[in-house]
Order: structure tokens, then sequence, then C-alpha cells
């Protein structure tokens, strides 16, 4: 139950942070799924942030990208072709952290959706999100609670699990969040 509420907190702030970005770029046919893509879109992506080094004290390894899982196909062929230190550790690991100094961020298929989160209703079905860390704010303050609730005419116990949530992108720094829209 916690995980499930993690989860849908997760979703939240993602599909919010993509719907917010006013940065846009959009794949070559096949997007990440495609090994032979993954160098020109990663090069793309980090020409969409580039020069902004001045503006916010450096980017540095300050860059990230969330893909879906079906996503890593393509960078994990990638990463075990291209170069030898990459090569060796995806062969040996089996895992791509970061590609180009973009830090990968895996969530699960269908986080990025179409619908109505909470009270906001999101169009991000096929997109996902690059830009520069702390770009934007999440608050979560105290965690995930849990309470234990009495039933009323019962013996037993009701389990609840909540979190409070916040989330902002800034707009001086949206540009520098990108919406990726997978072709």
């Amino acid at each position: 139950m916690m995980y499930g509420v993690a989860y849908g907190i997760d979703k939240f702030v993602l599909n919010n942070l993509t719907e917010d970005a006013t940065g846009a770029y959009t794949t070559p046919v096949g997007g990440f799924t495609t090994a032979s893509n993954i160098n020109t879109i990663f090069a793309n992506l980090r020409s969409k942030v580039g020069g902004y080094q001045n503006n916010f004290n450096g980017m540095g390894n300050k860059l990230f990208v969330v893909l879906e899982a079906a996503d890593m196909v393509g960078v994990t062929i990638a990463g075990a072709t291209n170069g030898f230190n990459s090569s060796d550790s995806v062969l040996k690991n089996g895992q791509v952290g970061s590609w180009m100094g973009v830090d990968i961020f895996e969530v699960q298929d269908g986080t990025f959706v179409n619908a109505t989160l909470g009270t906001t209703t999101v169009t991000n079905s096929g997109h996902r999100v690059f830009g520069v860390k702390n770009a934007s704010t999440y608050a979560s303050p105290r965690g995930l609670q849990m309470e234990e609730k009495g039933v009323s005419g019962k013996t037993g116990k009701e389990i609840v699990v909540f979190g409070l949530v916040g989330f902002k992108l800034w707009a001086q720094k949206a540009g520098i969040t990108v919406d990726i829209t997978i072709s």
C-alpha cells in the first residue's frame, strides 16, 4: 500500500513536470527503443539546454531524463555497443545510469499518461521529460504517513496511507525542462 501511494505521488509529479515544461523535442522515429537513435537524441537534448551554464551556476552533471522501462531497450543496446568503458559496464552490470552526462531515471511503463491526476488533467501519453536538475521544487512534508483507524461495528482496524505533496516548475526555468514526444 505504501508503494502504491509513493508511485502515485511520483506519477503526479512527473506528469505535472512534463505538462509544465516549455522546452519541446520530438525524437527520431523509434524513439529511445531504437539503439541507433540514442546518441542523436541525447546530443539534441543537451543542445536544448546549452548555454545556461552561467545563468544557473554551471550544469556539469546536473542534467536528467526520465524514461519508462520499455525505452531502456534501445539505451541498453546502445550502451552495450558504444565505447569500451560503457559497453563493459553495461554488459557486466546490465544497467545504464547515465549517457553523455545525463542521469537516466527509469520508471514503470504507463507512468506518463493522459489522465486527471488529482485536480490536474495531463496529456503525456507518449511523452518523457528531460532537463536541468533543481529547476523545479517538489515537497513532501513528513513523507508518507500510515494510520490505523477503528471501524465502527467491527473488531478490526482499517489502515490508511497518505502523503502531502506539492510541486512547482518555476516559470523562469520552464524553458530548461523539455517535454519529449516519442515519434
